[in-house]
């Protein structure tokens, strides 16, 4: 009850006094999409229905968020969440999916962040520019710093499994204290690094990456660790190509000690000439290690755009763990 007098008291302090979102120093397409707009808060919603066999299900999430600009270089950063509904992941975690169906934050984990008994308030920080550098420190998500991509990011337009917006094996901790450095180079190369407790496990996880990014070719290699704990360790990286206008192929990988010993997905993106129908198609295989079994799974997207704020998703997975499930479903997805 507390976490959430906290957070109210937080978000209604902001909306009285924000201004545009249009600083933050994010890699997440829905908060960039909202830059440029001049509302207090910004709000997204999707709503997902999911099948597998005869079992169906829906949930509908939605993120609430906004920036406190104290000048030009100095901000705080708050996003909420409330989800209802869990969709089909008690089934497929109870079939041996090591991994879900979806990317998004579900009821039931916005109960208990991470353990910690917070409950919806996923990001809270300060930001500072000092020329070539960024500085965010506080309630950080590190998935918003590193192994970022501009073809499967994205569980709002783009792929639903978790899988094809991070790397799985990675390390890659989400509303935890954490802190997250960003240095230019160059015109064309960044250096970033991310320290954020390992919740809900244990240690705190470092991650440094480099962001190389011609006008067509992103390429983002970086080196992960796990500090206490399991003392995971491993490697990384995330590249997109725009070969021709409206066509968009991505690639991950990495290698780990941990429970899996590698992963890899790949897949294209295509737009219509108007830009507002898309195809998504994309494969992903982990290999696991001891007790942890292997992965794999294709997956199709078909989005349409209805109007600025409104599209409409049809999307089919094929899993293989053990077996081969298929898994079909659609997504309504409102920004404003």
């Amino acid at each position: 009850m507390k976490n959430r007098s906290v957070s109210s008291v937080l978000l209604i302090f902001i909306l009285l006094f924000t201004g545009k979102t249009n600083s933050q120093e994010t890699e997440k397409p829905y908060i960039l999409e909202h830059r440029l707009h001049k509302h207090k808060i910004d709000i997204v919603n999707a709503t997902v229905y999911q099948q597998t066999g005869s079992y169906s299900a829906v949930y509908s999430t939605f993120h609430l968020f906004a920036a406190l600009d104290f000048t030009e270089n100095d901000e705080i950063f708050i996003n909420t969440s409330i989800t209802y509904g869990d969709g089909i992941t008690g089934k497929t975690e109870r079939q041996g999916f090591p991994f879900r169906t979806t990317g998004d934050d579900l009821e039931t984990y916005l109960r208990d962040i991470n353990g910690t008994g917070r409950k919806h308030l996923l990001e809270l920080f300060y930001q500072k520019k000092l020329q070539d550098t960024v500085f965010i420190a506080g309630l950080i998500d590190a998935a918003a710093f590193v192994d970022s991509n501009n073809y499967a990011n994205d569980e709002h337009t783009q792929f639903l499994n978790e899988v094809f917006i991070n790397n799985p094996i990675t390390p890659i901790p989400s509303y935890n204290p954490g802190i997250h450095l960003k240095h230019s180079l160059g015109k064309n190369t960044d250096i970033s690094g991310v320290y954020i407790k390992n919740d809900p496990d244990s240690g705190w996880a470092g991650i440094l990456e480099i962001d190389y990014s011609a006008d067509r070719f992103n390429l983002r290699p970086y080196l992960f660790r796990v500090f206490g704990g399991t003392g995971q360790m491993g490697f990384g990286v995330s590249a997109d190509y725009t070969p021709v206008e409206n066509t968009g192929l991505f690639f991950r990988g990495g290698l780990s000690d941990g429970n899996y010993r590698n992963f890899y997905s790949f897949g294209m993106e295509l737009k219509t000439t108007n830009g507002k129908n898309k195809t998504g198609i994309a494969f992903a295989q982990a290999e696991g290690r001891g007790q942890s079994v292997d992965y794999a799974v294709c997956e199709v997207y078909y989005l349409h755009t209805i109007n600025n704020h409104l599209s409409i998703t049809a999307d089919v997975q094929l899993i293989t763990v053990s077996s081969t499930y298929a898994v079909v479903g659609g997504r309504l997805y409102f920004i404003y």
